[in-house]
């Protein structure tokens, strides 16, 4: 029975052993797992690079320091308070131009900074073209306000320095948020409402 047990044990040492000099051989094929795991944590930091600051698009709560209207207002009264300060306008924005990132790419040209007002219906404000600004807010509404690219996979690029803020309102949606050339679903985001920021 000794003489079985020594039989079977003595080929696995062997068989390993061998195993151990054919994989010597071949360096490559006992490096594979490190190279495919150093693959995928490339392939996740490049997916989870191509992700920008989030947009702080909300609906708020609206701001209990401003003037309430009182209860035994008539319709009349609240209507003509919004009109006198843009409330009516179904869209009021501030558009703040500046530059930032990267700017060993030259912004665009034309492209100043600055702060400019837009209000549409009625159309108005300081805006260089608010006729053709609110008629592409019209076509695409406040979505590409709204945007959140964040855990969109998206190109690595980038478009130039140019950096807008855009806060205020649209049709009753509040917006605060960022549109910026670092990536290439925020340069389409970016280019989408072109005339609206960058006329």
């Amino acid at each position: 029975m000794r003489v079985e047990e020594e039989i079977v044990s003595t080929p696995e040492p062997r068989v390993h052993a061998a195993r151990q000099r054919r994989m010597a051989q071949y360096p490559s094929v006992t490096a594979l797992p490190t190279r495919l795991a150093a693959l995928a944590a490339l392939g996740l930091l490049l997916i989870t690079a191509c992700g920008n600051e989030p947009d702080e698009a909300s609906t708020v709560a609206p701001d209990s320091s401003s003037p309430s209207v009182p209860d035994d207002a008539s319709p009349d009264d609240t209507g003509d308070q919004s009109r006198s300060s843009n409330q009516g306008a179904a869209v009021s924005l501030v558009i703040e131009r500046t530059l930032g990132y990267d700017q060993s790419l030259p912004p665009e040209t034309g492209y100043e900074e600055g702060t400019w007002t837009l209000t549409c219906s009625p159309v108005g404000g300081d805006h260089p073209d608010p006729e053709a600004a609110c008629a592409e807010i019209e076509e695409v509404g406040a979505e590409p306000f709204l945007l959140d690219t964040t855990d969109m996979t998206c190109t690595m690029q980038m478009g130039g320095p140019e950096v807008v803020y855009v806060t205020g309102r649209i049709d009753g949606t509040e917006i605060d948020t960022e549109f910026n050339k670092v990536g290439g679903c925020e340069i389409d985001r970016f280019e989408t409402v072109s005339t609206v920021i960058t006329p």
